[in-house]
């Protein structure tokens, strides 16, 4: 199978599992949950028309992103525009997008107009609708007094909320790809593959959700392991038997943070002459992580000169057939993630927050 089908067909199996280092749990968050109705939108778009739910949804409903400011807040732009290049992937699934912020009309004109974003930007300068998600940010004082704390809704065409996504720190941002594969267990736009080079048991390529972010962004990152015909490797659990188990191991570094690597759903296979029952993979497994560049004062300048973050690991497994077991074997994986600048450009000081 070509591995562009293999991405196409099996993606959907493994992708759909959130990753928690990143993505809060929706039960520890305030606000509303999954679940609940969602609130009537009663605000003007960027351009001042006025807005409802009904007018924003598509055929299956609309993602709505909760953004702290489209004039001082460089995560937040990151993150606009970052929706702007996979919205075509989300309305093509009968789900529009759009976003909410405390800014006025005429900030996200301005910001919109900059950067050319299509999509509607909400203005909820008394924070009603905010207050209504139950998501306003009460630490927040001073010119952020009024801000929400960032993150999505994915409400349905009747209005409910199916899901929510939040990051535990500001900085962090699921990418839009990588919140599309959440929900539809593929990216939202081509991302890159490598193989790499062919063991005589098990062939390995990795994938990206995205090549270019702006730092804290939170990409997801896959080791696709395909088995020979007639083979397994064992998955977590067989360790309990001295087994070696197959793993993605990120390797450490001051200039990214790692999740842990989530693993797919084993099969049982029995070993009547031992007398075990082993969990194993036979067919296309992916091991999947998530990765977002340190965002401090001391790394920004270093991205700067050098916007190529490496992100470097280690893939361990066992082979075996029904018949032997071939030694423990260590491949090293790698991922290139560009690095773009953070936007800095303050809406004209007439315009900004004060």
């Amino acid at each position: 199978m070509r591995l562009q089908s293999l991405f196409k067909h099996v993606l959907p199996f493994i992708l759909g599992i959130v990753m928690p280092l990143f993505n809060t749990s929706a039960q520890s968050l305030e606000g509303l949950q999954p679940g609940a109705k969602a609130p009537d939108i009663h605000l003007k778009d960027e351009h001042g028309r006025q807005q409802s739910l009904a007018t924003l949804s598509g055929p299956n409903g609309l993602l709505l992103l909760f953004f702290r400011s489209a004039d001082w807040c460089p995560f937040c732009k990151g993150q606009l525009v970052d929706l702007q290049g996979a919205q075509n992937a989300f309305v093509a699934k009968g789900i529009n997008v759009a976003g909410v912020s405390y800014d006025s009309v005429a900030i996200l004109a301005d910001f919109a107009e900059r950067r050319s974003i299509t999509y509607p930007l909400l203005s909820d300068t008394s924070s009603s609708l905010i207050d209504a998600f139950g998501i306003r940010n009460p630490e927040s004082t001073g010119i952020e007094a009024g801000i929400p704390y960032p993150g999505y809704y994915l409400i349905d065409r009747d209005g409910v909320i199916e899901k929510r996504f939040f990051e535990t720190a500001y900085v962090n941002r699921l990418t839009a790809s990588n919140l599309y594969s959440n929900l539809f267990g593929s990216f939202a736009i081509p991302t890159p593959s490598k193989k790499l080079d062919a063991t005589p048991h098990v062939s390995i390529s990795t994938i990206q959700s995205d090549t270019q972010v702006t730092p804290g962004a939170v990409v997801r990152l896959a080791v696709v392991i395909q088995p020979a015909p007639d083979t397994h490797i064992y998955a977590p659990g067989a360790e309990k038997l001295h087994y070696h188990v197959a793993s993605l191991t990120i390797y450490p570094s001051d200039l990214y943070i790692a999740a842990d690597t989530t693993y797919p759903k084993a099969q049982l296979m029995n070993f009547s002459d031992l007398g075990q029952t082993v969990p194993v993979y036979t067919s296309t497994t992916f091991l999947s992580t998530s990765v977002a560049a340190v965002v401090e004062r001391r790394t920004i300048p270093l991205f700067a000169k050098d916007p190529s973050l490496q992100i470097k690991g280690v893939v361990d497994y066992q082979p075996c057939t029904s018949k032997v077991c071939f030694p423990p074997t260590s491949v090293p994986v790698s991922w290139t993630i560009g690095l773009k600048q953070l936007d800095r450009e303050r809406v004209p000081e007439n315009l900004q927050h004060k």
